[in-house]
């Protein structure tokens, strides 16, 4: 059985040193020393009489005094070298910290674990890179009771012990044999500071290294020994340590980047106690700078939710800066991130659409415990003409669900399609999922009244995308007699005598009330739809719908029963004539029961709430969350290595960082050089919106 020599450097403040070695006489068997080595400070005969009455009965400690004050390292170095004659290994702790039960066996197994284990410290309330949690978002230290029990709930869960780059002098065992071989301090560093630092970078030049004992608490109380030399001194030494160790800092960066284990990364959010309020980040990166259904979706529920919840929630929204000037986010609300400057971490991430860009992907890993993601839809996956421009969408949404916590749609038929399409991934695991259709703003705002082509028409709802099947619909239309304004047609103008078309993007969410609030009914032709937004505006106005026969559209049908006899559904364009003429004849909607029932966002909202909570109060997955932290780190740094390297593949990695940037933060820029690519190859470049 291995035993330790506790070496304690004493100066001043006995009231934390009372702790210590009360501590100690509880925790600490018999067969370890105990060195109390007094340096002599201007009180040095009443601390002297404090501590020989403290010791008294106790004959595993030992109290010896330096000849005149020596300083903390030298102080050490006499212990270990001069009054400790034994082969036990060494712990140095501070006089300001107190024990607790089976620290020190514990961090004497796990440096004996393997050869190369040459220093264990333990978790601390107060030790830099040992600190439990070792980081927050409070901006402070957590108070100790806290702290401790942050470590009891993460100790079973962290593994046994982590290598780290370097330990902390607050409570440092060492090996007897590293210090035969390589001495303990440099008394260049003294009086203190950074000592410790030096030792450990010195015998890991041999391969030794320092091992964080997960299972070992010992608090630590600030210091009052330096007094006001402390910050001067820290820098001082500090200097010298990278005089001599360039390296160090850098080395301490990226263990924080890619070594740290994702449940420490993580153990304030993990653990119950440290926060007031759940931590929740609407992600809103994937937001375009342009009005429609995504942008629709994300903003309307994001904004119910943090009325209805901020008060249970800390709320905090990523949008990229271009957007956030378009819909005005960080005017109207607080804690808004771009993705340059997010800080902080978070117990959970609600994206409100599917996740396409890698980079969104990157800093969910990087900021949230746990994320859930909205499917709105995979026509871009579906659609080879739409994949293959962006074929590394098929795999960012492959990853989005391996590793998200839950899921929710839009509607059941496009959770569906997900789960058909990616049915391997939702075969390996069971994930939970939820549909939260869209909603209606109850007041609706003031439509933005303009002169309108046509007294009478029908509203039709499309784009130029081939699903949405305006193109295959507009000959239909000019055979009619009826007046069509067309929503979504190439260029905003005259389409024919009886057909006018407005561009679709840049119109505001009022003027487009305006449009359907007085059309006389709505023309709905798309083949493929997540949701079909038009049918809620029906609801909401009073307006019939004829929308294409799809099983997203008796989904509908069958959800909003009180509103069913006013959508009317066709399998062929040919039926078009037929139905706008049954319409016309009676173009006020019947209610079934007489009652108008409309889905608004408050309800989006209250779904979406209960569905996250549910999440939150599920256990850390942990095996999910390190094999989330492991692949997308390495997503990460080969992301990071192409952005910075040479050759074809980084010409063409950056062309298409370039294509993301330029479509995010500067749409019309984006749009005027994807027309002149077109008018130049002759090829079209689309990105689904």
């Amino acid at each position: 059985m291995r035993n330790v020599t506790i070496v304690i450097p004493v100066y001043t403040d006995w009231e934390t040193l009372k702790k210590c070695l009360d501590s100690l006489k509880k925790y600490v068997a018999d067969r370890h020393r105990i060195i109390i080595i007094n340096d002599m400070s201007s009180e040095w005969k009443q601390m002297e009489r404090q501590i020989q009455e403290s010791m008294e009965g106790c004959k595993n400690m030992k109290y010896y005094k330096n000849p005149s004050n020596m300083g903390f390292v030298k102080t050490c170095n006499r212990a270990v070298e001069e009054l400790d004659q034994t082969d036990n290994d060494i712990l140095l702790l501070n006089s300001d910290t107190e024990v607790t039960e089976g620290f020190l066996e514990e961090m004497l197994e796990v440096l004996y674990l393997y050869e190369k284990h040459g220093v264990v410290c333990p978790r601390s309330n107060n030790a830099t890179i040992l600190t439990m949690p070792v980081k927050n978002n409070l901006d402070r230290l957590l108070e100790e009771e806290v702290s401790y029990s942050v470590f009891q709930q993460m100790r079973d869960k962290l593994p046994r012990f982590s290598i780290i780059p370097t330990g902390v002098g607050f409570a440092f065992l060492v090996k007897r044999e590293l210090i035969r071989k390589f001495g303990l301090f440099d008394e260049a560093y003294g009086p203190g500071y950074n000592e410790e630092n030096d030792f450990c970078m010195r015998v890991n030049q041999y391969g030794y290294n320092v091992a964080m004992a997960n299972r070992a608490y010992v608090y630590h109380f600030e210091s009052k020994s330096f007094g006001a030399a402390k910050e001067e001194l820290d820098v001082k030494n500090g200097r010298r340590l990278m005089e001599r160790y360039p390296y160090y800092q850098e080395l301490v960066q990226k263990y924080f980047h890619h070594n740290i284990d994702p449940l420490e990364y993580y153990a304030d959010l993990i653990s119950e106690g440290v926060y007031e309020k759940k931590r929740i980040l609407f992600d809103l990166y994937e937001i375009p700078a342009a009005y429609n259904g995504t942008a629709q979706y994300g903003l309307a529920i994001y904004k119910k939710f943090y009325q209805l919840y901020h008060e249970k929630y800390d709320i905090h929204v990523l949008i990229n800066d271009m957007a956030d000037r378009l819909f005005g986010l960080s005017k109207a609300f607080p804690n808004v991130w771009y993705p340059y400057n997010i800080s902080g971490t978070y117990h959970l991430a609600f994206s409100p659409s599917q996740i396409i860009h890698i980079e969104n992907l990157i800093i969910i890993n990087r900021v949230s415990l746990k994320y859930v993601f909205c499917m709105q839809d995979i026509i871009s996956i579906r659609s080879n003409y739409l994949l293959v421009n962006h074929y590394e969408r098929l795999d960012v949404f492959r990853k989005a669900i391996q590793y998200c916590d839950a899921m929710t749609s839009i509607s059941q038929f496009s959770l569906n399609d997900t789960m058909g399409y990616y049915h391997d991934e939702f075969e390996q695991r069971k994930i939970l999922t939820k549909v939260i259709y869209h909603g209606i703003w109850e007041d609706g705002g003031t439509p933005d009244k303009q002169t309108l082509p046509f007294h009478e028409y029908y509203m039709v709802f499309g784009n130029f995308y081939r699903h949405k099947f305006l193109k295959e619909t507009l000959p239909y239309l000019l055979e009619m007699e009826h007046n069509f304004i067309v929503l979504g047609s190439d260029e905003t103008g005259k389409i024919g005598k009886n057909v006018y078309g407005y561009k679709s993007g840049n119109l505001s969410d009022e003027f487009i009330a305006f449009l359907v609030s007085s059309a006389r009914a709505i023309i709905f032709p798309s083949i493929y739809e997540g949701f079909g937004l038009p049918i809620l505006d029906g609801m909401k106005y009073n307006k019939k719908v004829i929308a294409t026969n799809s099983e997203l559209n008796r989904e509908l049908k069958k959800e909003f029963e009180n509103f069913a006899e006013n959508i009317y559904l066709f399998d062929e364009l040919k039926e078009l004539k037929k139905l706008v003429k049954i319409v016309d004849r009676e173009p006020d909607p019947v209610y079934r029961d007489g009652r108008k029932e409309i889905r608004t966002w408050g309800m989006a909202a209250q779904e979406l709430e209960t569905f996250l909570e549910k999440v939150l109060l599920q256990k850390t997955d942990g095996e999910l969350l390190k094999r989330r932290w492991e692949d997308m780190r390495y997503i990460e740094d080969v992301h990071r290595m192409y952005s910075a390297g040479n050759g074809e593949s980084v010409k063409q990695s950056g062309y298409a960082r370039l294509k993301t940037y330029l479509r995010l933060h500067h749409p019309s820029v984006y749009i005027f050089l994807r027309k002149l690519k077109r008018n130049v190859t002759g090829k079209e470049s689309h990105d689904v919106k």
